[in-house]
């Protein structure tokens, strides 16, 4: 038996090769593979200590198929190459601690391995063969999840350190291709890292409190009813933000504006003035807002992630608009579309994802409002790249528990480690009459890894927070691991 080479002559070209084989097999064929003998890990373990790139993919290759006498000696050869290669791989990933020339001797790496990490840095990833790619297994800042989550044989949750994603992914047959970019420690241009990770202070700052702060634009064309959102022109996100921020005196990790609350304009000045601003959170998602630029003549929902400096890190563009139903158009004072009709948002569709490999905080993705809801698309977003967080910009009602951003995102943390954060303005709480509503809302995994470690996350972590009444523009505070945590129960609502 063999494996045919297939791409480049790397270790990392091998370890893809071997993936798309591996993944043809079934979970019980995987699980029933025969474990290769010493010998044969100890051949590997030399083979991954050569320094060149095609040297260590000849040593390796050359074991695959050698003296697999059966399907299951083959597939346990195969499985025990790709840990092997993993285990090398935990040297260089993002989550492996880095030890200071002053500590002592750091481990000396082989040439092919420094390229393989230097590669990254540059490209976000280790491999791509262009319909895939070779990532670091997320998340990037905490511990993975554990190989046995899936309750059943998982081929992702075998590795701690590499996984093989897909370039683009797929929704309702529209092809979406995920762009990956990396972004430094850099205090000018990239996150910095935080005094106490996990611990995250987070910001929700819903800029639209009055009923008037956000203009919904109808307009019908070609038997479509459209709606533009825009805020106000008495509401101001730049002031609202950095008058938020000020008034906590607090130190932020992460300020996160919601949906529609920030034009492109608004962005500007937003990223303009925190350059002055006494003010530094880590980071900014900039909400969302329609862009200058249109397609067809509308134009983008696009959110601007900001740092402290007023950076700009990336921009991420709403990839499915929604549409608002009767009951919902007419409880918002909006016109009639009629039972079996809906108003749609009057915004083009954005072309592709983004996932950011930010050291100094881990792997990030904005996913606005509806955008939560592609399935299968954002499943496979999470479940492939594993992030450390994904926000949520919306624009609703606030939010509250058992609604569906909370059903939603307690959904998707069963895939993954990652921490979502659903940041709303209230304005339409406002209209549709509801009490004391809340902004902001935090879902933590709904199994987070080492349980039974120091300060580590509770198992189905939900925080609701409210703008606090004695600061004024309205801000909501949640940190990670303080304050009050509840533990999702589902269906309770």
């Amino acid at each position: 038996m063999s494996l045919p080479a297939r791409g480049k002559q790397s270790a990392v070209a091998l370890f893809v090769s071997l993936w798309q084989e591996a993944e043809k097999w079934s979970g019980p064929e995987r699980a029933s593979a025969a474990p290769p003998p010493t010998t044969f890990s100890e051949q590997a373990k030399f083979g991954l200590t050569l320094p060149a790139d095609n040297e260590v993919y000849v040593a390796l290759r050359e074991l695959v198929g050698h003296h697999a006498t059966t399907s299951a000696a083959f597939r346990g050869q195969v499985l025990r190459l790709m840990r092997l290669i993993d285990e090398c791989f935990l040297s260089i990933h993002p989550r492996s601690p880095v030890v200071a020339p002053s500590a002592g001797r750091r481990p000396i790496l082989p040439a092919w391995l420094r390229d393989a990490r230097d590669y990254r840095r540059l490209t976000g990833n280790y491999y791509d063969d262009g319909r895939c790619l070779l990532v670091a297994r997320g998340p990037l800042l905490r511990g993975a999840r554990h190989p046995i989550a899936s309750s059943a044989d998982s081929l992702s949750d075998r590795f701690a350190a590499l996984t093989v994603v897909g370039s683009a992914l797929t929704h309702e047959g529209r092809r979406v291709p995920v762009r990956l970019k990396t972004v430094s420690t850099s205090v000018s241009a990239g996150i910095v890292p935080g005094p106490t990770p996990g611990a995250e202070c987070v910001a929700f700052i819903p800029v639209g409190e009055a009923e008037a702060e956000i203009v919904a634009l109808e307009r019908n064309s070609a038997d479509q009813m459209w709606v533009g959102f825009l805020p106000s022109d008495s509401t101001n996100a730049a002031d609202r933000v950095l008058g938020a921020l000020e008034a906590t005196g607090l130190n932020v990790d992460i300020a996160m504006v919601p949906e529609f609350m920030v034009t492109e304009t608004c962005a500007d000045e937003l990223a303009e003035r925190l350059a002055a601003s006494s003010v530094s959170p880590r980071m900014v998602i900039a909400g969302s807002g329609p862009t200058r630029d249109m397609r067809d003549g509308q134009p983008w929902n696009e959110a601007r992630i900001l740092n402290a400096c007023g950076t700009e890190l990336w921009r991420q563009r709403k990839i499915w608009p929604a549409g608002l139903d009767q009951r919902r158009a007419l409880s918002f004072g909006m016109s009639d579309p009629g039972p079996d009709g809906q108003i749609l948002e009057d915004t083009a569709a954005g072309d592709e994802v983004v996932v950011i490999d930010a050291d100094g905080l881990g792997r990030c993705v904005v996913l606005i409002c509806q955008d939560i809801q592609m399935r299968s698309f954002t499943d496979d977003l999470i479940r492939m790249y594993q992030p450390d967080w994904v926000f949520v910009p919306i624009l609703d009602t606030g939010v509250a528990e058992g609604r569906w951003m909370h059903t939603r995102t307690f959904e998707l943390s069963a895939l993954s480690q990652s921490r979502f954060l659903v940041a709303s303005s209230l304005t339409l709480a406002i209209k549709a009459k509801i009490q004391d509503p809340a902004c902001a809302l935090a879902v933590g995994p709904k199994e987070p890894s080492g349980i039974g470690q120091t300060r580590q996350d509770v198992p189905r972590a939900l925080a609701i927070a409210k703008t606090d009444p004695q600061v004024s523009p309205g801000i909501a505070l949640i940190r990670w691991r303080s304050g009050l945590w509840l533990k999702t129960v589902v269906g309770s609502k």
